[in-house]
């Protein structure tokens, strides 16, 4: 009589292949989800990574005239720009332009725009202090850019590439929006949230020619942040275009279509101004909000293009500064004009040349204008159009991710008595 053999091994491959299950069942409920879902979960898994970051950067944050001894989150919320859209909030604008000794415009409430700290001051009405009222404010704007980044990027992609090939661009675009290093933003007392969702809805409507509502959310714009400028050039250019393309069918521009686009580009280039206006209104004086800018420049006042060369030559030299700089701007341009972004289509494609452009011409460039490039959201769907998109995306977050932690503890904390602002 033999010996008997060893027992089958069946219990281990059974766990293993109930694992591998376990994770196709839980991928393909994910997938089943409303696309608006997935891209609200990413968002607050990214929010809940930047409140961890925050918190933990305040323990390292010193005692200052912003923070008491021992600062938590919420003391943080309230740094920087935030401490002037709490006093918009709590005590309105000054009825005239604060001026030094020596009569210049002293940094005041007048440079910053009203929408945000006045939903902030709705929101305190019901007893929320001003750090969580405006951070709910930017929360909850930041959650519906979000969504309506990939509804936009979506709609954009589906009209000139494959389906897949279109949600994966427009999955990519909401991921790293949600993630992108200065995302912390969408959790803080800032503009940059109200500001986007109200960008993206514009930019939505424009792709559906729903022009009459398209210039309200343009008039809304207009009072949150400055970026209605070069949203006015995207509307001259979306106009031209369909006027080329209704010749080459035969069907003209006309009737209420015509008078709604006129609208739309008197609506578009009001809202460039209407802050200005307003400032002017407040204090009696024409140039409030451009002399209080200035207040913040090195001049004393706002000059164009210029100190993009002044601060290149700098930083690398007389001749490699404004070198690289010609350099990182027209590959820039023929990134956007390139092949590959042509799936973004000409709305998206303008408004990123513009907003850059914008930025090139008017901004001092400081710490600040990695904030300032949330705005050009639309670009991260070309990672989910790279032939190597398999791990780009992945790769992508994580470098994100760890970027964050980097602004954050490098540009939100503050070292007093003076530091670079985020």
């Amino acid at each position: 009589m033999s010996a008997p053999g060893p027992p089958a091994r069946t219990a281990a491959p059974r766990r293993a292949g109930g694992r591998v299950r376990h994770r196709e069942r839980l991928l393909l409920r994910w997938l089943r989800l409303p696309a608006a879902a997935r891209v609200l979960a990413v968002y607050a898994l990214a929010r809940l990574f930047s409140a961890f970051v925050l918190a933990e950067v305040a323990r390292f944050q010193e005692p200052s005239d912003w923070t008491p001894q021992d600062p938590g989150y919420a003391d943080l919320l309230v740094l920087w720009d935030a401490t002037w859209y709490r006093a918009i909030a709590e005590d309105g604008y000054p009825d005239a332009v604060p001026l030094g000794a020596d009569g210049d415009p002293l940094q005041s409430e007048l440079a910053f725009y009203p929408l945000a700290p006045l939903l902030a001051r709705a929101l305190m009405s019901t007893g929320l202090p001003f750090a969580w009222a405006g951070s709910l404010v930017s929360l909850a704007a930041g959650a519906a850019a979000a969504v309506g980044v990939h509804a936009l990027l979506l709609r954009a992609l589906s009209a000139r590439c494959p389906r897949g090939a279109a949600r994966r661009g427009a999955w990519s675009a909401a991921v790293l929006f949600c993630v992108s290093p200065p995302s912390v933003v969408l959790q803080v007392p800032y503009t940059e949230g109200p500001a986007l969702a109200l960008l993206v809805a514009f930019l939505l409507l424009l792709q559906r020619h729903r022009y009459l509502p398209a210039a309200g959310v343009a008039l809304a714009l207009g009072l949150t942040r400055p970026v209605a400028v070069p949203l006015s050039v995207v509307v001259v250019v979306h106009l031209l275009l369909r006027a080329r393309d209704g010749r080459r069918r035969g069907a003209v521009l006309g009737g209420r279509d015509a008078l709604r686009a006129l609208v739309l580009l008197g609506a578009s280039g009001v809202a460039g101004l209407l802050w200005p206006l307003t400032a002017a209104l407040l204090t009696g004086r024409a140039d409030a909000y451009t002399a209080t800018m200035g207040a913040w420049r090195s001049g004393g006042q706002v000059v164009w293009l210029r100190p993009w060369w002044d601060v290149s030559q700098y930083v690398l030299g007389a001749v490699a500064g404004p070198v690289l700089l010609v350099v990182v701007v027209a590959g820039f341009v023929v990134l956007l004009l390139g092949r590959r972004a042509a799936a973004l289509g000409a709305d998206l494609r303008t408004w990123c040349l513009a907003y850059a452009g914008y930025l090139l011409l008017v901004l001092d460039p400081f710490t600040s204008l990695f904030r300032y490039l949330v705005f050009l959201f639309p670009l991260g769907a070309l990672v989910g159009l790279h032939p190597r998109r398999r791990g780009a995306l992945q790769a992508w977050v994580i470098a994100s991710l760890a970027l964050q932690v980097v602004w954050t503890a490098w540009l939100w904390r503050f070292s007093p008595p003076a530091d670079w602002p985020p």
